[in-house]
């Protein structure tokens, strides 16, 4: 998740849940301010754990 921006459309695997999410890059401001990084690299976020990423860009 280090490489992950979010003020770009991406697919976010969470976790948690084991489900996609996806992200619309709206909530970049919030996710900077709030999101914690984990020791092993995912990201915690609104009750989310974030541990993957794709770009739906396909880059």
């Amino acid at each position: 998740m280090v490489t992950f921006d979010p003020s770009q459309p991406a697919i976010l695997h969470d976790r948690f849940t084991d489900k996609i999410e996806t992200w619309t890059g709206e909530d970049a401001a919030d996710y900077r301010e709030n999101a914690i990084v984990d020791a092993d690299g995912s990201v915690e976020w609104r009750g989310f754990v974030f541990d993957g990423w794709g770009s739906v860009l396909g880059g």
